[in-house]
């Protein structure tokens, strides 16, 4: 009798294995279907492991980033690293070949995470277009896009964050709040007159509602308010900005290679969250990578102002180098 009740739990072991590895039932399917509990059907899977019944491997390019990950998770105490592997020689010919990369898993992880009643809020930036370029269209149950920044570069852009938004919400199918307002204005009595309107004023409100944030890094070398010709900072304003430490901005909040802000005339003319905001937000995930952003992405690290990082392994690499 021994004997046959042990013939009989490694087929009952194998059934729930082949159940719930190859053909994808959840264990509380097996449960119901085989007439087991739910406690049963786990003790048996652990028990095919231990058996060598069941041998799982993990067969995966990604794989080999599995240490440079947790290694960064340790160092910068973040949720989650996520590491795209990009061809290096095609990063150095064309920045847009990483961007792509980087969007792709960007859109991964937000599709793997995003949970139901989220208040997502979202910046601006290439980066987060390339994300939304790889965002597949799926139904979220009352999933809320706000825009966090105002409008900056041309409103037909498709980096601009009101355009970013829209697409996002599209995406998911999920209920908008735009940001009505310029993300940077001509002057103080502009500012004060646009923080005042009501809509303005409702949307900015909802930022210490947010559960998550999707967020570009920018660097001084790659932002466009430095390096378009159609820049709306004056001269004086961006050698300012140049020399007060700033290494890199989250929504055009400028901050020193510590991760702390750096305030500078600019502020008065800004219209969208904060970094002391953003800091508030639960799960905030910085999109970003290459050899210009480096030290954008550390400082942004060291000062504790994302919770998960979506970079590319070189950067990622270099990252965990003194520094």
């Amino acid at each position: 009798m021994p004997r046959q009740k042990s013939v009989t739990d490694i087929r009952l072991i194998s059934k729930v294995s082949m159940l719930y590895y190859l053909q994808d039932y959840r264990q509380q399917d097996i449960a119901k279907r085989l007439h087991l509990s739910r406690p049963k059907v786990s003790r048996l899977l652990k028990e095919a492991r231990d058996r060598g019944i069941v041998q799982i491997t993990v067969n995966s390019k990604s794989s080999s980033y599995v240490e440079l990950e947790t290694n960064l998770e340790q160092k910068y105490h973040l949720d989650e690293v996520v590491v795209s592997e990009v061809d290096q020689f095609l990063v150095t010919k064309n920045d847009t070949v990483l961007r792509n990369q980087i969007g792709m898993s960007a859109a991964s992880y937000l599709q793997r995470t995003l949970s139901d009643k989220e208040i997502v809020g979202i910046t601006w930036g290439t980066t987060l277009q390339a994300m939304l370029r790889s965002l597949q269209p799926q139904i979220s149950n009352n999933v809320h896009i706000v825009q966090t920044t105002g409008g900056v570069g041309r409103p037909e852009a498709g980096a601009n964050a009101a355009e970013l938004s829209r697409t996002l919400a599209h995406l998911l199918e999920g209920r908008l709040t735009l940001l009505p307002a310029p993300g940077i204005v001509s002057n103080k009595q502009a500012h004060r007159a646009y923080l005042s309107e009501q809509n303005v004023e409702s949307t900015m409100k909802l930022f210490k509602k947010l559960t998550s944030a999707y967020a570009g890094i920018g660097a001084l070398a790659t932002n466009p308010i430095f390096t378009s010709e159609e820049s709306v900072l004056s001269k004086e304003m961006q050698n300012e900005i140049k020399e007060s430490g700033a290494v890199g901005d989250i929504a055009l909040r400028f901050f020193d290679k510590n991760g702390d802000s750096v305030h500078t005339s600019l502020d008065d003319h800004l219209i969208g969250i904060t970094l002391e905001e953003l800091k508030k937000v639960k799960h905030v995930v910085g999109i970003a990578g290459g050899e210009k952003k480096l030290t954008a992405i550390r400082g942004a690290l060291k000062g504790g102002l994302i919770d998960v990082l979506i970079t590319d392994q070189v950067t990622a690499s270099k990252l965990l180098e003194a520094g």
